[in-house]
């Protein structure tokens, strides 16, 4: 199902859902989108994705971690796996570019 499409099912599907669910799962789906913005559009999504298996993940994550939370741009990351696409959240773009300028400019000196 393509990733728009995906989006929109899960959003319909929240609406069935009772507090305090359905705002923790409106995040969620939320984070999908972000999880989901870097692939194109035609990006098909496997069907069998849901966004109470995605909290799960993000929520498991939390409890592992010794801030026993998760941020926005690591959740995008963690759906991102569990959605079958890739997320590069922005600060690691720019650390990328500055590493690959660094490089470049040693090989000039």
């Amino acid at each position: 199902m393509k990733k728009d499409d995906f989006l929109q099912m899960m959003w319909q599907d929240n609406e069935t859902e009772s507090e305090p669910n359905k705002t923790l799962y409106a995040d969620v789906i939320e984070c999908m989108d972000i999880a989901l913005s870097q692939s194109p559009d035609t990006y098909e999504v496997p069907e069998n994705k849901t966004v109470k298996e995605a909290y799960a993940l993000i929520e498991k994550r939390g409890k592992e971690s010794k801030a026993r939370c998760v941020g926005p741009f690591e959740a995008a990351e963690i759906l991102a796996e569990y959605l079958g696409t890739k997320y590069v959240r922005p600060s690691r773009k720019l650390q990328t570019a500055v590493q690959k300028a660094k490089i470049n400019l040693e090989d000039f000196l």
